[in-house]
C-alpha cells in the first residue's frame, strides 16, 4: 500500500465515548462520503470497469451482424459479472472511508486481494452474482435497485471486516451485528430514495450548465455523479458498521 493508505483500528470520525450511532448519525456520516474527492474518482473507475466492456460489445455487434447474436448472448453473462465485480471494487476501494478507518481510499486494496488469491475473489464475485440473480426473481424487492445495491455492497463490506480480523485477530469482527433492524433498513431505503431523487435533479441542472459550455461534455462527466447516488445506501450502512467497529477498540 502507498504511504497514504495506512489504517488504524481507531476510526477518525468517532470519539472514545461513542458506543453506537443513531440512524441520523449514520445518514449524516454516510452522506459525508460524498464530500471526498476519492469517491468521485472511484465512481469513474466503477464506470470504466462496467461501461467500457459494454461499449466494446455494442461496437462489435454493430460491425459484425454475423456474430451479433453470439456476442449478444455472451454479453448477458459477462455484463452482470462485470457489474458485480465493479461494485465489489468500488466498495473495497472506499471501505476505509465508509468504515471510518481512514480519510484516504485504498486504490490497491481490491487488486491486492485479486492478485493474492484470484480464486477466492472470483468465487466471491460469483456468489454475489448468484445473489443478484436470486434477488431479481423476488417480487417487488427485486425491482428496488437501491436495496440490491445495499445488499451487494453490504456483502463486500462484510468481506472487508473478515480481512481486518485476519490481519489483526485482536479485533473480533464476529461480535459485529451485520444486519440492522427492520425499520433501520426501511429508513435507509426511504432516505436514499429521497437523496437519489434530489441527486437526479441536481444532475439535470449540472448537465444543462455543462452542455451550455460545450455540447457533449456534460453527458460524459455527469455519469460518475449520477452513479454515486445509487451507493448512498451502502455509505449509510458502512457508517453504521463503522460505529460497531469503533466499539471493539
Amino acid at each position: 500500500m502507498s504511504k497514504g493508505e495506512k489504517y488504524s483500528l481507531r476510526p477518525l470520525h468517532l470519539n472514545d465515548k461513542e458506543q453506537g450511532m443513531t440512524f441520523w448519525d449514520s445518514v449524516a456520516r454516510g452522506v459525508a462520503v460524498l464530500t471526498y474527492w476519492e469517491t468521485y474518482v472511484a465512481a469513474i473507475e466503477y464506470l470504466a470497469i462496467f461501461l467500457v466492456p459494454m461499449s466494446l460489445v455494442r461496437i462489435l455487434i454493430d460491425k459484425s451482424s454475423e456474430v451479433s447474436v453470439a456476442i449478444g448472448c455472451l454479453s448477458f453473462i459477462i455484463i452482470p459479472v462485470l457489474q458485480v465485480f465493479a461494485i465489489t471494487v468500488f466498495v473495497l476501494t472506499l471501505s476505509p472511508i465508509m468504515l471510518g478507518l481512514s480519510e484516504d481510499a485504498s486504490w490497491s486494496f481490491p487488486w491486492m486481494i485479486l492478485q493474492a488469491d484470484p480464486v477466492f475473489m472470483l468465487k466471491f464475485v460469483g456468489q454475489l452474482l448468484l445473489l443478484s440473480i436470486l434477488l431479481a426473481f423476488i417480487p417487488i424487492i427485486g425491482q428496488i435497485q437501491s436495496l440490491n445495491t445495499l445488499i451487494l455492497g453490504g456483502f463486500s463490506l462484510a468481506l472487508v471486516l473478515k480481512i481486518i480480523e485476519k490481519i489483526n485477530p485482536v479485533v473480533a469482527t464476529a461480535n459485529i451485528d451485520p444486519i440492522p433492524g427492520f425499520w433501520f433498513i426501511v429508513g435507509i431505503l426511504i432516505i436514499s430514495g429521497v437523496l437519489v431523487w434530489i441527486g437526479f435533479l441536481l444532475s439535470a441542472v449540472v448537465l444543462a450548465a455543462m452542455e451550455s459550455i460545450e455540447e457533449g461534455i456534460g453527458q460524459l462527466l455527469i455519469f460518475p455523479f449520477i452513479a454515486l447516488f445509487g451507493f448512498i445506501p451502502v455509505f449509510i450502512y458502512g457508517a453504521w458498521l463503522g460505529s460497531q467497529l469503533a466499539a471493539l477498540k
